[in-house]
């Protein structure tokens, strides 16, 4: 579950689903997201960082989900 702490994932859309609340994503070249789930309907998603400060991470194709309280 990703309620608790952070979590590494290579697929985001499986981690989350079924979840509720709202998450902050980050992909594995540091796009930073803030995806809305609600259990029953579709995500909200939208991009809160800015690309320009994007970087390649180690760990290629793995995604940093994290509950926002």
């Amino acid at each position: 579950m990703v309620g608790e702490g952070k979590l590494k994932v290579e697929n985001p859309a499986e981690a989350l689903r079924n979840q509720d609340g709202t998450f902050k994503v980050i992909s594995p070249y540091g796009h930073i997201f803030q995806v809305t789930c609600r259990k029953g309907s579709n995500r909200r998603i939208r991009q809160i960082g800015d690309e320009s400060e994007t970087q390649l991470l180690s760990e290629p194709r793995r995604w940093k989900i994290e509950k926002i309280p």
